[in-house]
């Protein structure tokens, strides 16, 4: 029988908080209904859509310049377009993975009974970090001041001379820019917010992990997935690429950008893509390294357990069988000793085999995958289609 927790209903990350019950005064949240594409055209309409209509009256929709031309702005297509749809629908991908992956703790037994008082105090904090007035103050003030100083463009030195300057000079001197203005006042500090919230509620799972790994854990050294039973937390931490596959869309939009209008060597761009997996790799995979102790200690007293078990089994086997006069009336072959004892042997190398990361080669590979893929275009900006269909076909072939 699956135990109660007395609050298990307040492990959850994609609900809850002041900006999401702010949303359902509003009505852009309904009841239970996550409202995934109100929102997103909410948000599209409060952005992009403004933007668009500032810039064509100021004459930036296609200016003088790449620079200065709005519609030419492939990074801003994967802000509006690509970045903010995904935070918002990381809501039906992310959150409940990581809120099944919590349960799943208690419901699959590893959390032991007289545990399940931290257990329910470990929910417990998380929802009160969760629904943190200042904490979501403190986000808000980040997006706005970072709307300022950190973005891709003021981080790179190229924040002049753009269609989102604040000011547009001219003949008749400089004059403020509305739309660089709606840029760094709503547009970007509405992203940024987004992004630092998903950043604080993934902050609040790595923490109730910690304490979960410092439990008392009933692990299984012969789970199938060779993880002591705790593989479903690298599985959980697949749906985090969409993060990562936000982010290098917007990477790869504005290195598109600059091989096609400044003809920029696609070779340049190798280095921060390396950066890119290192970091999007160690922040989701890197926090599920602490259940590593656990899982090795476990490792550890199941093969001491597991080997005086198939010395014992062993030696009354060949007493049984070598030594002594085989049993009256039993026949060596087809006995069930034999099968037992393989499958212990087959036990004990499985025990032997045990991962002590909670994640398998597999995980790593597809989250290098999901990252690298928005970055994939770039190469038919400099090679040939012909080309690339000729290698892709010499592969399949």
């Amino acid at each position: 029988m699956t135990p109660i927790l007395n609050n298990e209903h307040e492990l959850n990350f994609e609900r809850g908080g002041p900006s999401y019950r702010l949303m359902q005064r509003i009505g852009l949240v309904r009841g239970d209904d996550p409202s995934v594409l109100r929102r997103i055209v909410a948000f599209l309409a409060l952005t992009w859509i403004p933007l668009l209509i500032l810039c064509l009256l100021e004459g930036r929709a296609v200016g003088a310049t790449p620079e200065e031309s709005f519609l030419l702005d492939f990074a801003a297509y994967a802000r509006f377009f690509i970045a903010v749809p995904l935070l918002i629908v990381a809501e039906v991908i992310v959150g409940p993975r990581l809120t099944s992956a919590g349960l799943q703790f208690v419901q699959a037994g590893f959390v032991r009974v007289e545990d399940y008082p931290a257990f329910d105090e470990a929910i417990a904090r998380a929802a009160k970090r969760r629904e943190s007035p200042w904490a979501e103050l403190i986000l808000v003030g980040m997006a706005l001041i970072g709307a300022w100083t950190f973005t891709a463009e003021t981080l790179g030195g190229g924040a002049t001379g753009t269609w989102h300057s604040t000011f547009i000079s001219g003949e008749a001197g400089r004059r403020l820019s509305f739309a660089g203005l709606w840029y760094h006042v709503v547009a970007v500090p509405l992203l940024q917010f987004l992004f630092y919230r998903w950043l604080w509620r993934l902050l609040i799972w790595f923490r109730f992990l910690f304490t979960v790994s410092r439990l008392n854990l009933k692990l299984v050294a012969t789970h199938a997935d060779q993880a002591g039973g705790l593989g479903f937390l690298g599985i959980a931490h697949m749906s985090l690429g969409v993060f990562a596959f936000a982010l290098s869309a917007i990477l790869s939009a504005d290195a598109a950008f600059r091989i096609v209008f400044h003809a920029a060597a696609i070779e340049t761009f190798k280095m921060p893509l390396v950066i890119l997996l290192i970091v999007t790799q160690t922040t989701i995979l890197a926090p599920l390294l602490m259940f590593c102790p656990i899982l090795a200690r476990t490792r550890r007293e199941w093969l001491r357990s597991y080997s005086l078990l198939v010395v014992r089994y062993n030696r009354t086997f060949h007493e049984k069988w070598i030594d002594g006069s085989p049993p009256e009336g039993e026949q060596l072959l087809g006995s069930a000793d034999i099968q037992s004892l393989a499958d212990l042997g087959g036990s004990f190398e499985f025990i032997r085999a045990m991962q002590i990361v909670p994640f398998s080669r597999r995980i790593v590979l597809q989250l290098a995958i999901i990252t690298a893929l928005p970055g994939l275009p770039l190469l038919l900006l400099v090679v040939p289609v012909e080309k690339v269909l000729d290698a892709l076909g010499g592969a399949l072939l």
